[in-house]
């Protein structure tokens, strides 16, 4: 067989798979509220511990952050916690705390720093801290509607460890913006049909779990030796016989002002996390992409008796309508910006793929850390005094 036929007949077979898969992500994604819907059947609403870490402020902190006092929850206290000492962002939250005297908030500054991830350093001493069994962590781009903690809670059923939110882009500024809203709404899209299949990843913009699970599953210690905890906290839970699954209500995550470079970073920093933590399917992720997909096209042209620049540009319009129409029926923001947003974010998801096959160094939180290095083992004995911080103190 002539090699350029053997070509167009792979780009058919390539082009076929990914249109095939596109098409059924997005009924997933239509599909998933009502199907997880049916398995959140959780009737109890225990008493939470709401954790906040607090690292940098940003546009849309005190809207974000402000939304954990909005619950429409029977009881529950708020945790915000931070590395710094004194900081803009911590300024912000004792406001808020001040404005909403009648729920019992926290503010504490953490000291721990022996986890490779950040976050969970931040997050460890309000989780030894907390006051309830039950906690629900979020991230401060994370706006909540008032009822997203009482629907969580009905995913924590028996037999469930860790309960999960598909974050979805909001109020991007900015080309870059626009391109990392269209990042996460094309990954939003993979874990809704996930989440609709019965699977469950972790995911820790929101994330909701017992401390006495945690604990089973080896705790901090246990946690502490990769910067995706949320991968690793689903993981620890996975080995006890906990499954992880996401709410039926996605999630929104404020996207604000971005730079290429922020964006490129970060899909780096999750590439390399997942090609570390799932190795198998992660050189398979091209697959499920608009450019590689156009490529193909073009390969199969000539079986398609098209010109091969048609199909390409087809393919891509083709993709781009496809996803638009997802957005339109689930509500999510379409933006003039999508066309540009849509090429740019194919060319950061293909470069930030191939970067991953050559690192495991990332950045996060304005430093550089390698995915692996930098977890030491510590015992709780060991675990530096809590330091709580007043309304009024400043550390």
């Amino acid at each position: 067989m002539d090699f350029t036929v053997f070509l167009a007949y792979l780009g058919v077979v390539w082009l076929v798979v990914a249109i095939a898969f596109l098409l059924m992500t997005c009924a997933g994604a239509l599909l998933q509220p009502s199907l997880q819907a049916r398995r959140a059947t959780e009737t109890e609403q225990p008493p939470i511990s709401a954790l906040l870490p607090v690292k940098l402020q940003h546009s849309g902190f005190l809207r974000a952050q402000g939304s954990i006092f909005d619950q429409t929850y029977p009881e529950y206290e708020v945790l915000f916690s931070a590395a710094e000492a004194n900081s803009p962002a911590l300024e912000s939250v004792e406001r808020l705390k001040a404005e909403h005297p009648k729920i019992a908030t926290r503010i504490l500054q953490s000291h721990i720093d022996f986890a490779v991830s950040p976050k969970l350093n931040t997050l460890a001493t309000p989780l030894f801290a907390a006051a309830y069994d039950t906690v629900f962590a979020k991230d401060s781009n994370i706006v909540l509607e008032p009822d997203t903690m009482a629907l969580f809670a009905c995913n924590l059923t028996p037999g469930v460890g860790l309960v999960v939110g598909v974050p979805v882009a909001e109020q991007p500024q900015g080309l870059a913006g626009h391109v990392e809203a269209m990042l996460i709404n094309s990954h939003a899209r993979l874990l809704l049909t996930a989440s609709a299949l019965g699977f469950g990843f972790g995911v820790g913009k929101v994330m909701l779990f017992r401390r006495s699970d945690f604990a089973k599953a080896g705790g901090v210690d246990a946690m502490a030796y990769t910067l995706a905890e949320d991968t690793a906290i689903a993981k620890g839970l996975s080995a006890i016989g906990l499954k992880t699954v996401f709410a039926h209500r996605d999630i929104r995550q404020r996207i604000g002002l971005r730079t290429f470079r922020d964006v490129f970073e970060r899909q780096v920093r999750w590439s390399v996390i997942r090609r570390a933590h799932e190795p198998f399917t992660f050189p398979l992720e091209p697959i499920a992409t608009a450019l590689p997909a156009a490529c193909a096209a073009a390969l199969a042209a000539p079986l398609l008796a098209v010109a091969p620049i048609l199909a390409f540009a087809a393919t891509l319009l083709g993709w781009l309508g496809c996803e638009i129409g997802l957005a339109w029926l689930k509500g999510w923001e379409i933006s003039p910006y999508a066309p540009l947003a849509f090429v740019g974010r194919e060319i950061v998801m293909l470069a930030a793929w191939l970067r991953a096959f050559t690192t495991y160094d990332v950045v996060w939180a304005n430093g550089r850390f390698d995915v692996f290095v930098g977890a030491r083992a510590l015992s709780r004995a060991a675990l530096p005094v809590r330091r709580e911080r007043s309304g009024s103190e400043k550390g």
